[in-house]
């Protein structure tokens, strides 16, 4: 099928509402995608995985009229206590039937225990570490009834991995690996170091270029590479590179699995090394637009402030510059979410090629929403999930947004969190 894209070559060039999904496309990926039931959870299904590197910790969420001064006390109106961090993604594609596992560190002791009991009940597998001499974190959530909670954290288990904690990870072919910026500012940011760095072809002084924490090579990428006849810097070869053709290889080659970030806010809390490391990896950012703006006066980019809004409270005319400025600099396909309005897919042109990059606007679905917390992690679940299942970007972000709008209209009871729907639920929204 013929799809409609908007290049963007300037700002000024791009209309507010142009869609870049078309529904028959992607119910045709739904539809067509082979469907592998799991006997014991019924809740298994597509060609890939969806691997998460993110923290899983328990939440205790507690309501306060007010939130006490320094010494002072307070009654909690009501408290629910549930599972966090990166769970939301997984849970949110396990529910749209892709195979999700979690290869976080979990302790021992009762946060873990709570943690393994929702694993078990979701049908998410854990296949990382496990420590026996600590148990998981957790994080006590603060509302007082504002639009802001106050977040305490007490690390665990999931914040003390080793530099070695995701060796055993071995993405194939179709896969989604999702990694976190909450998982990058403590020890286990060691791991995703290793992990990026081991397979991602850049780092061709780290294990022959492709090793792990104690040098290994990725089978993975090799195979690949020695399949097609290239070397780790891109050309095709006999086994001989010249100067000449070495300096024209300007990428690697592509990793055979989709690798997903989300800043979560902790862009600027990440070292230099780590983040010149994640840019080089390229993989797929997913951020609020919060998010993003963040990480564009991070990297530099010049973005206009205050940021413009229209008379009727939108932000949408800020947008190219956002994406277009932020994109460059990343050389990656960026999304950024922008809540009700949908969504914002940059992607970079052929081979890098700046000029080439397209930006398109992936409508949301109007709803009214139950949820008094973010559905970010939704719809990255959602994201992973049609990626894991060979949808494209823009297939997959449209039905990432109407997942997430569904979502947003059911609020669990006890802790306020955005329901995510099923497969069939969401198809149905996008067909309607």
């Amino acid at each position: 099928m013929i799809r409609r894209r908007t290049p963007h070559p300037n700002a000024d060039s791009l209309g507010p509402t142009a869609r870049s999904c078309s529904k028959e496309a992607t119910m045709s990926v739904i539809s067509n995608t082979p469907r592998q039931e799991d006997d014991r959870t019924g809740n298994r299904g597509g060609t890939g995985r969806v691997i998460s590197l993110g923290e899983v910790a328990a939440d205790i969420m507690i309501s306060v009229g007010q939130l006490p001064h320094p010494g002072g006390f307070s009654f909690a109106d009501r408290n629910y206590m549930t599972v966090g961090g990166s769970y939301g993604t997984l849970q949110a594609a396990a529910r749209l039937g892709v195979e999700s596992q979690h290869a976080g560190v979990i302790g021992n002791g009762p946060w873990a225990t709570m943690i393994r009991m929702a694993m078990e009940r979701d049908g998410i597998t854990h296949i990382g570490q496990d420590r026996l001499d600590e148990d998981s974190g957790f994080r006590v959530i603060v509302g007082d009834g504002g639009t802001r909670k106050t977040v305490i954290v007490s690390y665990g288990a999931e914040a003390h991995g080793e530099a070695d904690a995701f060796d055993m990870i071995e993405p194939a072919p179709g896969d989604v690996v999702q990694i976190s910026g909450n998982t990058l500012v403590n020890r286990t940011a060691s791991a995703v170091y290793a992990f990026l760095r081991r397979t991602d072809a850049h780092w061709a002084d780290y294990g022959d270029g492709l090793g792990g924490s104690e040098g290994d090579r990725h089978h993975l990428l090799a195979d690949e590479t020695a399949a097609l006849g290239v070397k780790p810097g891109g050309a095709e070869t006999d086994g001989h590179m010249s100067e000449a053709e070495q300096s024209d290889v300007e990428r690697p080659p592509r990793r055979p699995f989709h690798l997903v970030f989300n800043p979560m806010g902790m862009s600027g809390h990440l070292n230099d090394s780590l983040l010149e490391t994640l840019i080089l990896a390229r993989p797929i950012w997913s951020c609020n637009k919060e998010e993003a703006r963040m990480l564009a006066h991070r990297l530099g980019v010049a973005i206009t402030e205050p940021e413009p809004i229209t008379v009727n409270g939108s932000t949408d005319a800020a947008m190219p510059e956002l994406c277009d400025g932020l994109g460059a600099v990343l050389d990656a396909p960026l999304i950024v979410r922008t809540g009700a309005t949908g969504a914002w897919l940059w992607e970079p042109g052929d081979d890098g090629d700046a000029d080439g990059s397209s930006l398109m606007h992936i409508e949301g679905y109007a709803t009214k929403a139950l949820h008094t917390q973010s559905a970010g992690r939704c719809h990255t679940g959602a994201l992973c999930a049609m990626l894991a299942r060979g949808a494209n970007l823009e297939d997959a972000v449209e039905l990432a947004n109407a997942a997430t709008s569904i979502a947003v209209s059911r609020a669990n009871e006890g802790s306020g969190a955005p329901e995510c729907p099923t497969m069939e639920e969401a198809m149905a929204l996008v067909a309607g």
